[in-house]
């Protein structure tokens, strides 16, 4: 066993059972550049934070999150508001321009399991383009020093996978172990008992107020799975239009050495 396939088997303390979360873990303990490892407590991955209970608020309290990346377009962020334990912790996030969204793709495709696999594919050859902004101010956060954060979308799988994608390469994680930590996302929870234990919750993702779980059940295991063929082809539209994840963080989200230096420090335990 090497040590990337060890930092993957700590899942129970990557993993935060929270009553009212949704895909909450924590980043660390990855090996990254020069033998270093990416710290505990400092990066948080996850989907929507309105559900939280009084018992996941004495959870959240003791992490000493500072910052929240949402990801999140407004009407959803609208819809389904943050409510974290602390009301300093500050919050950011970024105009929707034109937004990708599945909705939108999945209305052009067979209304099929392949036509909704091929609809994702759709969507993560359009998310790095459209979340460059987002990725940069995410990533210019932690280059500041306001740490820990928590970086979150709807379900905490597409536009989260995609920037904490881009995170763990800037601190040198390997393609594969990056792909395995996004692939998590279908072992950190159920989302169909998520939606239906919230009652007004659709994951920013309905449309006309129409719950997920009324689509047909072989149609939503492909909506809410993590597959790699996504994660694939974010990175495929990456590399053909900026020639890889170093070329898309200097051209399209404009973070530069220095910018990274400061976030390796931050992130990244001292060298071995």
């Amino acid at each position: 066993m090497n040590a990337s396939t060890r930092a993957l088997d700590s899942v129970p303390s990557r993993i935060l059972a929270l009553q009212g979360g949704c895909n909450f873990r924590d980043i660390g303990g990855y090996h990254g550049a020069e033998g270093r490892e990416v710290r505990w407590g400092r990066v948080y991955r996850t989907g929507v934070l309105s559900y939280f209970t009084e018992m996941d608020r004495d959870v959240l309290k003791p992490l000493g999150v500072r910052a929240i990346c949402d990801l999140r377009r407004v009407e959803e962020r609208e819809r389904e508001p943050t409510r974290w334990p602390d009301e300093a912790v500050h919050l950011m996030h970024w105009e929707d321009g034109d937004a990708p969204m599945i909705r939108t793709f999945a209305a052009n495709r067979p209304k099929t399991p392949a036509g909704m696999h091929d609809s994702m594919l759709d969507l993560y050859h359009a998310l790095p383009a459209w979340m460059a902004p987002r990725i940069r101010g995410f990533l210019e956060c932690i280059a500041s020093g306001k740490s820990p954060v928590v970086v979150h979308c709807a379900a905490g799988k597409d536009r989260t996978g995609v920037a904490v994608a881009v995170l763990l390469h800037a601190l040198g994680v390997s393609r594969d172990v990056i792909m395995q930590d996004y692939l998590l996302t279908n072992d950190a929870g159920d989302f169909e008992q998520f939606i239906t234990s919230q009652h007004d919750s659709q994951l920013g993702l309905a449309v006309n107020h129409q719950p997920l779980l009324a689509m047909p059940e072989e149609i939503r295991r492909i909506l809410f799975a993590a597959h790699a063929d996504y994660l694939d082809a974010a990175f495929e539209r990456i590399d053909r239009d900026y020639g890889g994840i170093d070329g898309y963080l200097s051209t399209s989200v404009q973070i530069h050495d220095d910018a990274l230096a400061r976030i390796r420090e931050h992130l990244l335990t001292e060298s071995a």
